[in-house]
């Protein structure tokens, strides 16, 4: 993180009036952004400990995110989406001293810790840019639930932050010139890099729409339309469940995404291919990535005019990715430090996630190890990739595939805004005909004979999702084959008979 403040003050100096930073309220230029942060950086100095970070996206975020990196303390996002009790585990697991919030976070985080308002141009001063030119040496810790829920604290210093965030300008080749459209969190590490330390790096401007992720969570697909049409960036970084509302919204408009783009990175998740494919139709520059919070969030990405649908792309310069026993094995530069209140960690990181190069040594990622399922037949099925396959189909929301033990995989089907009634009247044979439509490539053991259909709030309910949406398998595992789950599932007997 030293080369990112040192970027910005050299950035105040080469281009001081240019706008670094624009939010739904206001903007920011290099030279104003400096004073803050170093006005922020002195009254970090009259404290010590870990800080904090709770609030929502926008200019103040990003000024309090490079304060306290350039006072030398210990930054700890936190995110909105993680429950009281979890974020009580990481203020107590982090030793927080002081957190940092808006106005609309400060109850929930007063339990928390000692709190101070997030720095707005109203609460600090500016001061003189040159106090960023010796910054501390700060550090990160990022706080994953993964898919137990209790979250883990991986910590990152200056090695990683600074590699991964000079690696990923040039994957993409980022320049003064680009735009970059900001809709997923801060607190997710992928948003912070390429939504605020990458621009600054390069001297270009970042556009924070912090309400797009949330309308389209609850629904309003064109607002996600709507943001690129007004600040018509030139690259984003998006999740799929993003990608395929803003497909959804393209085609309902009958429309096209901004000539502007030139890179839409995508991560987090397999994307359908179905997705891939109608965002290309529609003008998405799409590039795949790979990557996990313990390697600095990204470990290979497609590059701009170069993408291979289905892989992750190359592996970031300076990495070493190699295959041991079909798990993918990383070291280099942007490997954790080690988990908070845990040893540091030394060599390479085993990633727990499967995968091989193609031929033309792209990364190919296959799925977790852990979500492996083995059917009584004794064959092993990945899930991911199938999930990905039917959360393809506009009708599916979410699917997620379990049935360790049984014949054959169980699908879980949350519908989707096209499904209309068809899950609930189609009987089980066609709703099974039908997922089993959508798959392609996928050998006849690995595809669902029998199916349950919940809601969303009822997926949340059951406790089959993290708080972060990622499914919960152990506990889907044991909800199916309990009395709820048993009662829900559908299976049809022709389907079943066609197979014998």
């Amino acid at each position: 993180m030293a080369e990112v403040i040192a970027a910005l003050a050299r950035a105040a100096e080469k281009w001081p009036d240019r706008i670094a930073f624009s939010d739904d309220e206001t903007s920011c230029s290099f030279r104003e952004l400096a004073a803050r942060v170093a006005g922020a950086v002195e009254r970090l100095a009259e404290g010590a400990g870990p800080v904090g970070l709770m609030a929502a996206n926008g200019i103040d975020w990003v000024v309090a995110d490079l304060a306290v990196t350039a006072s030398g303390r210990c930054l700890v996002p936190l995110p909105p989406f993680f429950s009281d009790d979890q974020l009580a585990h990481v203020a107590g697991d982090a030793e927080l001293s002081l957190i940092l919030c808006d106005e609309d976070n400060r109850a929930r985080a007063a339990r928390l810790a000692p709190v101070e308002t997030l720095f707005g141009p109203d609460v600090v001063g500016q001061a003189d840019a040159a106090l960023l030119r010796a910054p501390g040496s700060g550090q990160r810790i990022i706080y994953t639930s993964g898919s137990t829920g209790r979250p883990k604290g991986v910590r990152l210093g200056d090695r990683q932050l600074d590699y991964i965030s000079a690696a990923l300008a040039r994957a993409i080749s980022a320049t003064s010139a680009d735009s970059y459209l900001s809709v997923l969190p801060f607190p997710l590490l992928l948003e912070e890099l390429c939504g605020i330390h990458v621009p600054i790096l390069v001297g270009g401007l970042s556009t924070v729409r912090r309400h797009v992720a949330g309308a389209c969570a609850g629904g309003d697909l064109d607002a996600i339309r709507l943001a690129f049409e007004e600040v018509r960036p030139s690259v984003s970084v998006l999740v799929p469940e993003l990608l395929r509302a803003w497909v959804g919204a393209l085609l309902l408009a009958d429309a096209q995404a901004p000539s502007s783009l030139r890179a839409v990175a995508v991560g987090g998740a397999p994307v359908p291919p179905q997705v891939l494919q109608a965002a290309a139709s529609l003008g998405i520059p799409c590039l795949e990535g790979y990557g996990l919070s313990e390697c600095g969030s990204v470990v290979a990405v497609n590059r701009p005019g170069a993408a291979a649908a289905g892989t992750a792309g190359k592996v970031l310069d300076g990495l070493t990715v190699t295959i041991e026993e079909g798990e993918i094995t990383v070291s280099g530069p942007s490997v954790m430090s080690g988990y908070a209140g845990g040893p540091d960690h030394q060599g390479a990181w085993r990633t727990g996630d499967l995968g091989r190069f193609d031929a033309a040594g792209n990364l190919i990622v296959e799925g977790r190890k852990d979500a492996m399922l083995v059917t009584a037949y004794g064959r092993n099925v990945q899930p991911e990739w199938i999930e990905a396959q039917l959360q393809g189909d506009p009708r599916i929301l979410r699917a997620v595939l379990c049935g360790h033990g049984a014949p054959y995989p169980i699908a879980l089907i949350v519908p989707g805004a096209f499904a209309g009634d068809f899950f609930q009247t189609a009987e089980p044979a066609a709703i099974i005909e039908a997922l089993q439509g959508i798959l392609t490539g996928i050998p006849d053991y690995a595809l669902p004979r029998s199916f349950a259909v919940l809601t969303g709030d009822e997926m949340q309910t059951f406790g089959l999702l993290s708080p972060n949406g990622r499914p919960r398998r152990k506990e889907i595992e044991t909800w199916i084959k309990g009395p709820e789950g048993r009662a829900r599932l559908k299976t049809a007997t022709r389907m079943e008979e066609k197979f014998a």
